[in-house]
């Protein structure tokens, strides 16, 4: 089994800026294991394929980014979280020489398989992509290294890809619900009404949902799940608490997969007039707009940040590595940290 790995953004950002070869090193050794098949560049790259490396002169050493064109696919710009990446992607490719093509998702798998078949005839030097369904997207990123162009997966894996850089996925709902449960245990005194905002139609944000679930009951055992429900974005959160609040009115706890469901919440809770200093609203992905609601001090009590903008610009990063070296097999995890009361003026001044 091969080691997964935890790297840091700036200290790789930093590495790939200056194009330095590295390996990276892992940074928690108790992170599970997960192996991530690859196939080698013979297997991928047909003989006749011009790859980056060809279109680079690397006699002396160096990795030139610049005139490079590559492309990013997310699952959908309505997400906060995706325009945070983006924006990163954008960034980093804009520090480096690089033109990038940023193709929305839209929540629909058929425009990510037409944007690789674009990218295909376009001959792009590489792809990022976040996947909306990892498995129907498979024979795309084939397609894409048989015609000689590295592909990486950010956040969700398509198999097959030449590296996968992600958030645990159940550790980062344990996360969320573990500062949910805190509160239950401190403010309510450990028995509350509690509804989850899971997104299950997208198959690796389960074990997110199962965390945020594991998390709750961890530290408060007695807390009553009274509603799951699916809510990735603003839309689905407000409409789904609203319902939640007519049949359950004595809930008082909603932890989320994100930010969006859980903002969405918010303006549902706020209009129902059930805030109050009992009420525990807590999401994902530590957006601005999250952050701005933490540091109101009402209702929206937590966040976890990975870094967004931060992850984009590791994504391209990653992209150059593979560029250079090849796959690359270890599982790269994007660091988190809890947000809340106690530390939000690292955030907000």
């Amino acid at each position: 089994m091969k080691k997964r790995v935890t790297i840091f953004a700036g200290l790789l950002m930093t590495a790939a800026l200056v194009c330095t070869a590295c390996s990276a090193k892992a940074e928690d050794a108790s992170t599970q294991t997960k192996d991530t098949p690859k196939k080698t560049a013979q297997e991928e790259t047909p003989a006749a394929a011009e790859t980056p490396a060809d279109k680079n002169d690397t006699s002396n050493g160096e990795f030139k980014t610049e005139g490079l064109k590559i492309a990013y696919t997310c699952q959908d710009l309505t997400n906060t979280y995706f325009v945070e990446v983006s924006r990163g992607v954008q960034a980093r490719c804009d520090e480096l020489g690089i033109e990038v093509n940023i193709v929305d998702g839209k929540a629909d798998v058929a425009n990510q398989i037409t944007a690789f078949e674009n990218f295909i005839s376009q001959k792009l030097d590489g792809i990022i992509i976040s996947p909306i369904d990892e498995t129907a997207l498979v024979p795309s990123v084939k397609a894409a290294q048989d015609a000689g162009i590295p592909v990486i997966s950010g956040n969700q894996l398509v198999e097959g890809s030449d590296a996968f850089i992600t958030v645990p996925e159940y550790e980062y709902g344990f996360a969320i619900g573990e500062e949910a449960g805190k509160w239950i245990k401190e403010k309510l005194d450990g028995k509350a009404k509690v509804a989850i905002f899971d997104y299950p139609e997208l198959e690796s944000v389960i074990e997110r949902g199962n965390g945020i679930q594991a998390g709750i009951l961890s530290q408060a055992p007695d807390a009553d799940i009274v509603a799951r429900q699916s809510a990735n974005n603003a839309e689905k959160g407000m409409a789904n608490m609203e319902n939640i609040l007519q049949a359950n009115p004595d809930v008082e706890v909603l932890a989320c997969v994100n930010d969006a469901g859980a903002l969405g919440a918010y303006e549902a809770v706020m209009a129902a007039h059930k805030d109050s200093d009992r009420f525990f609203i807590g999401g994902l992905d530590a957006t601005d707009e999250a952050l701005n609601k933490i540091k109101e001090g009402g209702i929206y009590r937590a966040t976890v940040d990975i870094q967004p903008f931060e992850s984009g610009k590791l994504f391209v990063d990653i992209l150059i590595k593979v560029m250079q070296e090849g796959p690359i097999e270890e599982t790269i995890n994007i660091p988190m940290k809890v947000v809340n009361a106690s530390n939000i003026s690292d955030y907000k001044e």
